[in-house]
């Protein structure tokens, strides 16, 4: 009885402030839901163009448009190397961004189409009609492009929530229940794959027939979806043109080697790489080792999918109590 208590107090506040926020808070319900929802959309582009940045362990690249290691770890670090500039000159344009429409908003749809573009463009290249040499100078420039409007975008929804409230712990809350929420994006698709796999390409994940049917109806979808985002979110956290903040260069590594959160956050990142590797673990025995059905993968890797779902829920008692 206490439970359902709890759900029709909950129904109600939904209903009490879903255009205005409760007190002391900044995000109206109407607000949190759409940063939530949206963020389907943005972990959808996030998702699929994620498997096409290059990296030494990249299965669309290396298996299946078939660029050998060697190779593949030279584009890597040429792509590297290119995002040092690009990095700065999106600094550069965040910094001087002082739009009525705000800081971070217009960003999800000014660089979320490119995206798309390049998405789709990606993955219905002729490789198969190629040199080799060619090859490698395409998905160069295509990662080169990634490097500027991609992590633009990405850098944009995760930045949006630090102008959306001043409020620490509601924010915390909120990028709690965008986590779980947005986090549908990669558990519905990457279990999809296998079983598309299996109607389309006779089960083989690395066949690029498979990610020209998937990818693009994908982020054409996610980018609609992202648009509740723009559509819906106001910030509240505005810098006026005068506003400018000078931090020398040494004072700013001080700050940041004695900044507790940054050393939890690279710790995280760090460990991360595990993740990752069992990712590539089973797919390798799916893909070569043949130790499931497509049906019975794409089960597998739901179930690992969703192992972080735990962490995101509780998150925000642990953030409040550690405080």
């Amino acid at each position: 009885m206490d439970l359902l208590s709890k759900a029709v107090e909950l129904k109600d506040n939904v209903f009490l402030y879903w255009n205005r926020p409760p007190k002391g808070n900044y995000m109206p319900f109407k607000e949190v839901l759409s940063y939530s929802f949206g963020g389907i959309g943005v972990y959808a582009i996030i998702h699929i163009v994620g498997q096409m940045i290059l990296s030494t362990g990249n299965t669309l690249i290396g298996n299946t448009i078939g660029v050998d290691p060697t190779t593949m770890y030279y584009l890597y670090v040429i792509s590297v190397l290119s995002s040092f500039p690009l990095t700065a000159l999106r600094a550069n344009i965040v910094d001087n961004t002082r739009s009525k429409k705000g800081k971070y908003r217009p960003y999800i749809i000014k660089m979320g189409i490119p995206c798309v573009l390049l998405a789709t463009g990606f993955v219905w290249m002729p490789y198969e009609k190629m040199t080799p040499m060619v090859k490698y100078v395409v998905i160069l420039l295509f990662n080169i492009a990634f490097q500027f409007f991609f992590n633009f975008f990405k850098d944009s929804y995760e930045n949006l929530i630090y102008v959306l409230s001043p409020n620490s712990q509601e924010r915390t809350n909120v990028v709690a229940i965008k986590s779980v929420v947005y986090s549908l994006a990669p558990s519905i698709i990457t279990p999809m794959m296998p079983i598309l796999a299996g109607r389309f390409t006779g089960g083989e994940l690395t066949n690029i027939r498979l990610y020209r049917i998937a990818y693009p109806p994908i982020a054409i979808i996610g980018m609609l979806i992202s648009c509740l985002v723009y559509a819906n979110t106001r910030e509240k956290i505005v810098q006026a043109k005068t506003h400018v903040i000078q931090v020398k260069f040494l004072d700013a590594i001080r700050a940041v080697a004695k900044n507790k959160y940054f050393w939890i956050l690279s710790l995280a990142g760090w460990l991360g790489f595990l993740e990752g590797a069992q990712g590539q673990i089973l797919f390798w025995l799916y893909e070569y080792g043949k130790g499931c059905t497509p049906e019975q993968y794409a089960l597998i890797t739901l179930l690992a999918g969703n192992a972080s779902l735990w962490g995101m829920m509780f998150a925000p008692f642990a953030i409040k109590k550690i405080r």
